[in-house]
């Protein structure tokens, strides 16, 4: 296996990220370490050999990834058609890259082939088309005539880029009569979505249309109780995790008694607000449907994938400041260090929504394992000092991103006290791709920059601080980074882009012109002419910065 992971050669700008080079299994990232970087290697190579081969160690594979990006995203990127095939015929979902579409990705970079491919594909698959987008943004308008006119022509199924078809959207807008009329033309009431969900699932929304406070209309239908009932009575299926959600404790008897197993299996369907039963029951409250599902076997940490690789019920049960189900769950052994995707851990959540003390202590009493990047993001100035007191040497440069993004200033000059050198050991930058942090001013940049900062870091894309303060038109830093040494031309490998490049894509004209003006080169990168600052004005349509640029200069 050995041979496996000596990874061939990566895109300019890219590096194995620290996070990676490791044995051990990283449940986020869903593989060992050093596996799921060589399969994200060998996908961008278009190494399909060895993405077999590493697929038969550990099937998860093909779906593992860092910072959202996967196989599939990075055979996209790098246009390896074959190692595309190979993940779409395994059955990996090619609908969204993020925000984007895979598709758009792909004819974005030139890759025409390869938007084709996976058009077909999901045209074929999911009934993704271009109308699908558009009877999408009638029904978000409420305006049924217009959906009337477009289903007509057929397009009943014909589903959005996210996969969501026109009963997807009237179930998310709450919207009966529509619902009525898709149904008499041949919608399916229990319609899978790409990622599993069925209208049943949606009818609080999701996570890219938050119904319950924010996207829909006040004269919208308030409850949406009332549409999960219309919804079975039309037909729609009711599964465990619905039951658990909606607290029909016989509806969930009724199922285990038929399926024992339905207790810790990952329904068709598992997000930010739905998922296991267990997890659906705490969240919501229902003390006997936890009850049962407990009695039953169920596991308070039985992983969701990509979700809460250490179970979700507890985190869910708190954030819904249920004190008895909270001791209930940990009474059955449920971890109280578990991290939920863009939640935190469980005592974190607690202090969030404000629990009542009583659980805020039952919960802190038992975390005593927290994550060191959550302890580092509190950025508890007193758990600070106790760690460097206790060990001068502490590893502690997990804490630097949060510190310096608000300028915690006392805390770095108390980490300079004990490590004088922390500045100068840093050889990769830490943050995400989207991460928008910066330096929080230009005093404080200079600052830092004179305590050994390199101005030329880079993430494992290789985004430099340069390209973040591009994109956010912070011309003041942009001018201390450039004085410190900063490389203007730096291309990263996600975007392929320069900080100029960056500029123009994020629409900061001033900025665009400021690096102009320092000489920044209008014809980089030189392999990828696609990612240059001219052709990102173009596909933006924004005409006053292609008059930045002179006829002939890009």
């Amino acid at each position: 296996m050995s041979n496996l992971l000596d990874v061939s050669p990566l895109p300019e700008g890219m590096m194995r990220p620290p996070a990676l080079d490791t044995q051990e299994y990283l449940p986020w990232s869903r593989g060992r370490g050093v596996e799921v970087w060589a399969m994200l290697v060998a996908a961008m190579n278009g190494d399909v050999e060895t993405m077999k081969k590493l697929e038969a160690k550990d099937a998860g594979l093909l779906d593992c990834e860092l910072e959202y990006f996967s196989p599939m995203h990075f055979a996209v990127r790098e246009n390896r058609v074959d190692a595309v095939r190979y993940l779409l015929e395994s059955g990996v979902v090619p609908v969204m890259d993020f925000e984007e579409p895979v598709w758009e990705a792909a004819r974005m970079r030139g890759h025409e082939e390869m938007a084709v491919l996976l058009e077909e594909w999901v045209r074929e698959h999911y009934h993704i088309r271009p109308e699908g987008g558009v009877i999408a943004a009638a029904i978000r308008d409420f305006d049924v005539d217009g959906v009337k006119d477009l289903i007509e022509e057929e397009l009943v199924h014909a589903a959005d880029k996210r996969g969501n078809q026109p009963i997807h959207w009237a179930v998310l807008t709450r919207q009966m009569g529509l619902i009525d009329y898709l149904l008499s033309r041949g919608a399916d009431i229990n319609a899978r979505r790409p990622d599993g969900a069925r209208p049943l699932d949606l009818t609080n929304g999701d996570y890219y249309y938050r119904s319950w406070y924010r996207d829909l209309p006040p004269t919208g239908l308030q409850q949406h109780e009332v549409l999960i009932g219309y919804l079975m009575a039309r037909g729609a299926y009711c599964d465990i995790s619905v039951a658990a959600k909606i607290g029909w404790h016989h509806r969930v008897k009724e199922l285990l008694d038929a399926d024992p197993g339905l207790a810790n299996r990952l329904p068709d369907h598992v997000g930010y607000y739905s998922g296991l039963p267990l997890r659906n029951a705490a969240a919501e409250g229902h003390l006997e449907v936890v009850k049962l599902l407990l009695s039953r076997g169920a596991n308070p940490n039985e992983p969701e994938p990509g979700i809460a690789p250490s179970g979700a019920a507890l985190h869910s049960a708190v954030s819904g400041r249920h004190y008895v189900i909270v001791r209930l769950l940990l009474e059955h052994g449920a971890n109280a260090n578990a991290m939920v995707e863009s939640s935190g851990d469980v005592l974190y959540t607690a202090r969030r929504v404000k629990a009542p003390q009583e659980i805020i202590d039952l919960i802190a009493a038992r975390a005593t394992n927290r994550d060191k990047e959550i302890i580092a993001y509190e950025a508890d100035a007193e758990v600070l000092a106790r760690t460097l007191a206790a060990d001068a040497a502490a590893p502690v440069e997990h804490y630097l991103g949060r510190l310096i993004s608000e300028d915690l200033r006392p805390q770095l000059e108390l980490i300079l006290q004990y490590q004088q050198d922390i500045f100068r050991r840093q050889t990769m930058l830490s943050a995400a791709w989207w991460d928008k942090a910066t330096f929080a001013s230009a005093e404080q940049a200079r600052w830092l920059l004179q305590r050994g900062l390199d101005p030329r870091l880079r993430n494992w894309l290789g985004i430099t601080m340069l390209h973040r303060c591009a994109a956010k038109g912070l011309i003041d830093i942009a001018e201390v980074l450039l004085e410190f040494g900063a490389d203007i031309d730096a291309v990263e490998s996600e975007w392929s882009s320069t900080p100029l490049g960056w500029a123009v894509r994020l629409g900061q004209k001033e900025m665009a012109a400021w690096l102009l003006a320092q000489g920044a080169d209008v014809g980089m990168p030189l392999d990828r002419p696609w990612a240059r600052p001219i052709e990102w004005a173009k596909r933006k349509g924004d005409g006053e910065m292609m008059e930045l640029f002179k006829e002939g200069d890009a």
